[in-house]
């Protein structure tokens, strides 16, 4: 097999690489963003890329999104992030062994795990290979909606002085694997549900299980509600759209919610609280990094601090009259720049 491994330099980031394989079509990029607290933990994106660059620029700003999520969530890695592109081939075996050959390569510095359309079948060939694969067999999805649900309480706590969640009323965009399963946790707290999705057939699925009232994706964001819960696409709270918000608190599992950080002022300043994504959402990367810490046991805990340490944002924010965002990202970049890591 022909591996070709060229390193690109980046300002800001520790190493980005671009590895291709002729023999299986690999085309990846592997971008370690910074190993402060620990090796840089992120997923595999599989995906069809318009361009390179495209491709190239995905991983850069994932890989800082996780240097972000893995710090202010309490976990003692730093951020990476891989992106295959999928324009040119299909998936096979031979594609994910070879993007693992790449990850051996770096010999523990990039630890692997699943990301959208990287399937646990794809990470079980990467681990024929590479011994820096994780994420097999941890279901994600049950406890990134646990820890929203927690960020919920917190968010409702911090909003109204209560963290029952009982009769608020929470408008959920996307109910798949994560969307589905808060929104089944938050029935049994008494919440009453809007939902809304591209796929009727979840929204089909979903109402045979729980009562919900149904919108079009459209309409979700004008929803009249307490919490608007963005779990599908990320940039869906923008310039455009924020006028129409009815909402007292937006808590979801989506990356990069807000489309900039002068959205995320203009929250502030319409008393709409943003609880920051990547620490609301981290509940999937809690739960490898206790698989790889052998520390299990411990998740629920864990889980739980996400509402703690949403809480410190939060409070920090109302009192300095700053956005949510800029909090939380201080507080991620304090704890890597102090270096005071404490074992997960």
């Amino acid at each position: 097999m022909t591996l070709k491994i060229k390193d690109i330099k980046v300002v800001g980031y520790e190493r980005l690489i671009h590895a291709t394989n002729e023999t299986t079509k690999l085309d990846c990029v592997i971008a370690i963003h910074n190993t402060k607290l620990g090796p840089a933990l992120g997923g595999v994106r599989s995906w069809e890329y318009r361009s390179f660059e495209d491709q190239k620029n995905d991983a850069l700003r994932l890989s800082e999104a996780m240097t972000l999520k893995n710090s202010v969530c309490g976990i003692n890695f730093g951020g990476g992030k891989a992106s295959i592109n999928l324009s040119n081939t299909k998936k096979t075996p031979e594609l994910y062994q070879s993007y693992a050959e790449v990850v051996e390569v770096l010999n523990g510095k990039y630890l692997t795990a699943g990301d959208v359309n990287t399937f646990k079948e794809d990470l079980i060939q990467c681990s024929k290979v590479s011994k820096y694969v994780y994420g097999i067999n941890v279901e994600t999805s049950g406890p990134t909606s646990k820890g929203l649900f927690f960020a919920m309480k917190a968010t409702n706590n911090f909003v109204i002085n209560n963290d029952d969640l009982k009769d608020i009323h929470v408008a959920i965009s996307g109910v798949g694997k994560v969307g589905g399963k808060l929104a089944k946790l938050l029935v049994e707290a008494g919440v009453r549900i809007t939902a809304a999705s591209i796929n009727l057939e979840l929204i089909k699925e979903l109402k045979k299980e729980i009562k919900i009232m149904e919108v079009s994706p459209e309409n979700l964001y004008k929803t009249n509600c307490d919490i608007i819960s963005p779990c599908a696409l990320g940039g869906v709270i923008n310039t455009s759209n924020r006028n129409q918000l009815k909402c007292k608190g937006i808590v979801g599992a989506a990356n990069n919610q807000l489309d900039n950080s002068e959205t995320g002022e203009w929250l502030l300043k319409n008393n709409i609280v943003y609880s920051p994504d990547y620490l609301v959402n981290s509940g999937g990367v809690i739960a490898i990094a206790s698989e790889i810490n052998e520390t299990e046991n411990l998740l629920e805990k864990q889980l739980e601090k996400i509402g703690d340490r949403l809480k410190l944002v939060l409070t920090e924010s109302k009192k300095n009259n700053e956005s949510t965002d800029s909090v939380a990202k201080r507080i991620a970049w304090d704890r890597i720049n102090g270096s005071e890591a404490n074992e997960v």
